[in-house]
């Protein structure tokens, strides 16, 4: 068996344990952001559950859609495209906010709780991709350590303070990190009585495998492409463009309706010229709860 083989055997266990312990008369749907990662656990799932509906929140703009990738993987499938717009932050972002808890993640929190919110109105269970990142080494700040280029998108892009300027210690980084993202997913689903399971994540069996693997091989996501060839659409394997989920809430913080709402709550707005700060974020964590 090839090494290809053995992680895609390795993916479909991940997600069938957890297809398996979700009772039956659970509903179970699945996040599609329009990545590799999302498009992995959707396409296992779907040779288990093919009727699960998936479910891909957007923004206005080409910065912040990626539905015309969601729809390549969920073709023929149930699909909903959830939309959040600058009201629904001015509406909804207080909710949000008391619904986390410290320490605080990025804002990439509002996103997800306002899917969570639409998606527990049609499903129990959803699943998602998480830990696709931490175990195939997709953060474009893993690049450089590795002797790569930056990927489309990533070239002015400046790694956290503190981050390790060693692959390994980066790569081992990436990977203690992602309980921390794991939260705030179970945080924004339980506000809206929804369950997130990330097969990914959860595979004890697939980290043993992937975390084994040379430095250099885990980074680009190659070795998880190579296994999910023929079954995830070359246009999205092909992909070198994926930006995670970006958020343009900086960029609405500069205009009405946000601006108001942001500078009430913390007494400025974001720094347009640096929207990867989540400075502003904290302060509104903090300024919402009283922390």
């Amino acid at each position: 068996m090839s090494d290809a083989e053995h992680v895609l055997e390795l993916l479909r266990a991940a997600v069938r344990d957890v297809v398996d312990s979700i009772a039956l008369d659970d509903e179970v749907g699945v996040l599609l952001s329009g990545g590799i990662d999302s498009s992995t656990v959707a396409c296992l799932l779907w040779e288990l559950l093919p009727d699960a509906p998936a479910f891909t929140g957007f923004y206005q703009g080409e910065a912040y859609d990626e539905r015309p990738w969601a729809r390549v993987v969920a073709d023929g499938h149930e699909h909903y495209e959830i939309e959040i717009v600058p009201a629904d932050f001015v509406l909804h972002a207080d909710e949000c906010l008391r619904a986390l808890e410290p320490p605080y993640e990025g804002p990439g929190a509002f996103g997800q709780w306002m899917v969570a919110r639409y998606v527990s109105a049609q499903v129990d269970v959803v699943l998602s991709g998480e830990g696709g990142d931490e175990l195939f080494g997709g953060y474009a700040r893993l690049y450089p350590l590795a002797g790569l280029p930056m990927p489309e998108g990533y070239e002015d892009y400046v790694a956290p303070e503190g981050y390790p300027s060693n692959l390994e210690e980066a790569l081992a980084w990436e990977w203690e990190h992602l309980p921390a993202l794991l939260r705030v997913d179970e945080q924004t689903t339980r506000a809206h009585g929804l369950v997130s399971r990330a097969p990914m994540a959860e595979s004890e069996e697939l980290a043993r495998h992937v975390l084994r693997l040379p430095a250099l091989e885990r980074v680009g996501k190659d070795a998880l492409r190579e296994a999910m060839r023929g079954i995830v659409p070359d246009e999205v394997l092909a992909r070198r463009d994926k930006r995670g989920f970006p958020v343009p809430y900086v960029e609405w913080a500069q205009k009405s309706p946000v601006r108001a709402f942001v500078q009430e709550r913390i007494g400025y707005v974001p720094d347009a010229t640096r929207p990867w700060d989540r400075r502003w974020w904290l302060d509104m964590c903090e300024a919402v709860n009283g922390t």
